[in-house]
């Protein structure tokens, strides 16, 4: 049973997720690819699915709604792995071979960042032994963990209070937040409770999640002097360390509430909205290679709002500020309007939470 369990951990954290990444990956520029990207992205559109399935469940089945979530969010995501590696396949056939840069590659590189590079893995070993043995319970436990074993227990999504059991009306404010039903779908999946998975599997996925991130904005910083790569990320590894000076900074979320929506929101989401800013405004850049980069831009402000209704809004003005500002420097109104076009389910995201209050 415990290997079956584990089959299906490494099926739908890894694999499905890596399977799906192959869609977007295709069009990104080729140096740019690696196993990092199209993991990153494939977590992107993973949950961006998950949203797209799950928010009409709750709004338009009044019974067993998780259980219908369950069997189209399934179906849909097997289907975009299929597509993915479909698409990888047609590609190689047609002659142009989807080549991944293999990330960091240690060949010729100088001694001194090797030791640099074993230091930031030690630093990755040391915060997940931590997150596993000393698991972090708070109060926010109550309404995350606790939403995720309601909703697995009940078939139903966000009409059972998670403090008291009871039965409630739909939960608006919490309900287009559906991290808490992907962690419930996962638990589902591979027959494990949503305490434990929440708790000690997940933060083996997200913490080096978060790294994979941090690494691809390194790289762009440091794109001309890549050696500076692996001390930038063993810096970035004793910040979240050192970082918990009080229990609102975003590393205190990252190592203690790695599993919680708004801890991914600030740690991941964020940080891949920077990355990918950084890509698509590199002057060195075509513009016709930058298609793959808008549509990741857009997963990932979908991707916010399945973690925190805050993010979704916070998004938004990161992204429209910087394309502003990159409009005025560029003197091109087009990149305000893909910055539009990326931030549209955001729009529709506020839209939407605002109506159902009403």
């Amino acid at each position: 049973m415990i290997i079956v369990k584990g089959i299906g951990l490494i099926f739908w954290l890894l694999i499905v997720p890596s399977c799906i990444g192959l869609i977007p990956v295709r069009w990104i520029p080729e140096e740019k690819r690696n196993a990092g990207v199209v993991f990153t992205g494939g977590y992107l559109m993973m949950l961006s699915l998950c949203w797209l399935v799950t928010v009409p469940c709750i709004l338009l089945v009044k019974y067993y709604s998780f259980r219908t979530m369950a069997v189209w969010f399934t179906a849909l995501s097997l289907l975009a792995a299929a597509l993915g590696v479909g698409i990888t396949v047609w590609t190689c056939r047609q002659g142009k071979w989807v080549s991944l840069r293999p990330e960091p590659d240690f060949s010729g590189m100088a001694l001194e960042v090797k030791i640099e590079w074993i230091l930031f893995f030690l630093l990755i070993f040391w915060q997940l032994y931590k997150a596993f043995t000393l698991a972090s319970f708070d109060g926010d436990d109550a309404e995350f963990v606790a939403q995720s074993l309601v909703t697995q227990q009940s078939e139903t999504m966000y009409l059972i209070k998670p403090y008291t059991g009871g039965t409630t009306s739909l939960d608006i404010r919490h309900s287009l937040a559906v991290m808490p039903v992907w962690v419930a779908f996962i638990g589902r999946r591979t027959g494990i409770h949503t305490t434990i998975l929440a708790h000690s599997i997940l933060p083996f996925v997200l913490i080096p999640l978060t790294y994979t991130v941090y690494y691809e904005i390194g790289g762009h910083l440091f794109k001309k002097k890549r050696e500076y790569l692996p001390a930038f990320m063993a810096v970035m590894a004793l910040l979240q360390i050192f970082g918990n000076v009080s229990i609102f900074t975003n590393e205190t979320f990252f190592l203690t509430r790695t599993w919680q929506g708004k801890a991914v929101a600030a740690n991941f989401v964020i940080p891949a909205t920077i990355w990918l800013l950084l890509w698509i405004f590199d002057r060195e850049e075509e513009a016709e290679t930058q298609a793959g980069l808008w549509a990741l831009l857009c997963l990932a402000n979908m991707t916010a709002g399945v973690c925190t209704s805050m993010g979704t809004f916070l998004n938004v003005i990161l992204v429209a500020a910087v394309a502003f500002w990159m409009m005025v420097a560029e003197r091109k109104f087009s990149i305000l309007v893909k910055a539009g076009f990326a931030c549209a389910p955001n729009v529709i995201y506020m839209f939407l939470y605002l109506f159902l209050h009403v």
